[in-house]
């Protein structure tokens, strides 16, 4: 009874201090046995209850369970909180208070996917329990965004905001009603929006390393109905300068679309060829146009095309053209002997280690010797920076290039054809910046003299798994870039044969040369690595300078094969243009369409002051090619 007394009298809050406690009072371990089965008989069955050691384990790991709920259930929020409380601390000898964030970067030590997303539930569900059906708070899930797409948020300036613009023109059925708002809303969110979250994301407010996923977001956000462009070309020309020069507010969307419908051809949307060579005059009468614009952190070309794919009435056809490309590289790649997969990767490692080293190099030599001819007339140009000019052009078909690039060399592709077309329409356009300045009566006869250099550097954006989305994958930013030296000017004279043949073979050598090395993994490493750990100024810098003086970039994203439909209405055309990237004066895409090969301009108007000219002489280059090689192309459809 003395015992019982003296140990009621005592309080006990852990283990160790029971037995501290029970030594120092000269306690037997069977009282202490005793006090513990009788403290945990609640929590565990006397079997368990009655073992000292077991109850002390059993009642540590419901402790750290218990915490880890609370650490899942409530953190994030808490993070949150903290991340924008702000209080006053000293400034030091000089005296003065300056506000500062407790806990600015405390969201980087707690899962986003945990706390958040259940804090939206819990008060979710006691809004709804407090307010009957009313909902008083929008559910919001928290991503991360793709180091890619930070990146490409973080690196854009006032003037080169990184957003890719693009249009699609349908044609209206005679006797049917046009494509309407409703129409576009029943097809983007139903198999684009519920499919892919990051069309109803936006930029977190207290973290631009996030996305915000919103549940069921209000179509009028991203589209409404406008005008149709009224003058041929130029209107919408005029639309996409300023989609592709303006901000877009992150913050609410990252995306957004404007619909208008007009007579067909009106717009220049679909050209006058189009319209006579596929003769729509006879079942079509009107056109809408939908033209988008988004910013490169929601995704790149590649994932755009899927989700444009998604949102066709060919959906299903397509992607399975998609998997059996797939399972295709598979079946190459598992079909080979244990002495091919021996050399394939030692290869690897040559290609990686030894082929790193050599795009370091080449690249830092690019970088101190780089020289662009255009530098000189932005410098003296008298117009007003931030000016864009852009056109649209179609090539030919698709197989009438493949021939042109084959007839010439085995090796050269459709790529080193786009490269070889556009430049020469560069050299073109320096050779005009040249006869103007040299023009009697001209005033900037003073200024610095424009050079044409026998070479110059251009900018190759590469898709990490060779423009596929495999399955699984969501959309995202999977792009590296290489900066490749090409020829501008031909070995031989201007009067000599097959000039324009000679360089697209030296073109061709060049892009092979820098695609011997891993220079676009290397870029991607050190893109994500500057958007998670560099400061602001550094990775803008390094977007600027990292291009070593490329004159333009070149962006070959694939279209589809074959004619697709929205809701039964035919898309007669598809045009996307690249957001220029800081330093860089000419953006050029090349995209197929239904056999046909399509490019776009989106330059600085100091430089290119006419895209349409500039968009005729990549035509001419491409008819000089094949006249080099007497080939006589049949007329497309």
């Amino acid at each position: 009874p003395s015992h019982n007394r003296s140990f009621n009298s005592t309080t006990v809050t852990s283990s160790p201090f029971r037995k501290y406690t029970a030594m120092s009072s000269g306690l037997p371990t069977a009282l202490l046995g005793d006090y513990a089965s009788a403290t945990t008989i609640t929590l565990f069955p006397p079997a368990i209850a009655s073992s000292f050691w077991l109850t002390t384990i059993l009642s540590t790991a419901l402790f750290v369970a218990l915490t880890a709920i609370f650490y899942l259930l409530f953190a994030g929020r808490l993070a949150e909180v903290l991340s924008k409380t702000k209080v006053s601390v000293p400034c030091g000898i000089g005296g003065g208070t300056k506000e500062i964030r407790i806990g600015r970067n405390i969201r980087k030590l707690i899962p986003s996917t945990g706390g958040n997303v259940w804090w939206q539930l819990f008060h979710r569900s006691v809004s709804d329990l407090s307010h009957g059906s009313e909902i008083t708070a929008e559910r919001v899930l928290r991503r991360k965004m793709t180091d890619i797409g930070r990146f490409s948020l973080r690196t854009q300036t006032e003037r080169n905001p990184c957003i890719i613009s693009f249009f699609l023109a349908f044609s209206n059925q005679k006797g049917k009603e046009a494509m309407t708002l409703h129409d576009l809303e029943r097809v983007w969110r139903k198999r684009v929006m519920d499919k892919h979250e990051r069309f109803r994301s936006r930029i977190s407010d207290g973290d631009d390393g996030f996305f915000e996923v919103r549940d069921n977001p209000p179509f009028e956000v991203y589209a409404r109905d406008v005008s149709h462009p009224k003058s041929h070309r130029v209107e919408l020309s005029e639309r996409i300068e300023r989609y592709l020069t303006s901000s877009l507010n992150v913050r609410k969307r990252l995306w957004e679309v404007k619909l208008s419908t007009g007579p067909l051809g009106s717009s220049g949307a679909i050209s006058e060829c189009q319209i006579e060579g596929r003769n729509l005059r006879s079942s079509f009468d009107s056109e809408t146009v939908a033209l988008f614009r988004i910013h490169h952190a929601l995704a790149d070309g590649v994932s755009m095309s899927v989700a444009l794919g998604d949102a066709t009435d060919e959906a299903d056809e397509l992607n399975q053209r998609i998997l059996s490309e797939i399972e295709k590289r598979k079946y190459n790649s598992s079909n080979k002997s244990v002495v091919q997969r021996i050399a394939m990767i030692v290869s690897l490692f040559v290609y990686y280690i030894f082929g790193g080293i050599k795009a370091l190099t080449l690249q830092a030599w690019r970088s101190f010797t780089a020289f662009s001819p255009f530098d000189s007339i932005i410098a003296n140009s008298q117009a007003a920076a931030g000016h864009r000019s852009t056109t649209w052009k179609v090539v030919g078909p698709m197989k009438d290039v493949k021939i042109v690039a084959k007839k010439i060399s085995k090796s050269a592709t459709l790529n080193d054809v786009s490269v070889a077309i556009v430049t020469g329409a560069i050299r073109r356009q320096l050779l005009e910046h040249q006869n103007k300045l040299q023009k009697p009566g001209n005033d900037d006869r003073q200024n610095e003299p424009v050079v044409i250099p026998s070479r110059v550097n251009v900018t190759i954006p590469v898709h990490l798994h060779g423009g596929v989305i495999l399955p699984g994958e969501s959309l995202g930013n999977k792009i590296g870039a290489f900066v490749a030296t090409v020829p501008l000017v031909e070995k031989v004279s201007v009067s000599g044969p097959r000039k324009a043949s000679n360089r697209l073979i030296d073109i061709s050598k060049a892009l092979k040369k820098s695609k011997s090395t891993p220079d676009y993994l290397i870029a991607w490493s050190m893109a994500k690595f500057v958007a998670n750990f560099a400061p602001l100024w550094l990775a803008k810098w390094m977007m600027r300078n990292g291009n070593a003086k490329s004159v333009c970039v070149i962006s070959n994203v694939k279209g589809f094969p074959f004619k697709v439909h929205w809701l039964g209405r035919p898309l007669e055309s598809m045009c996307a243009f690249l957001p220029l990237p800081p330093g860089i004066p000419i953006g050029i895409v090349v995209t197929s369409y239904d056999g046909e090969i399509v490019f776009t301009v989106d330059a600085d108007e100091r430089v290119v002051p006419d895209a349409d000219l500039f968009g005729d002489w990549m035509i001419d280059e491409f008819k000089a090619l094949q006249e080099d090689n007497e080939i006589r192309l049949e007329k497309s459809d």
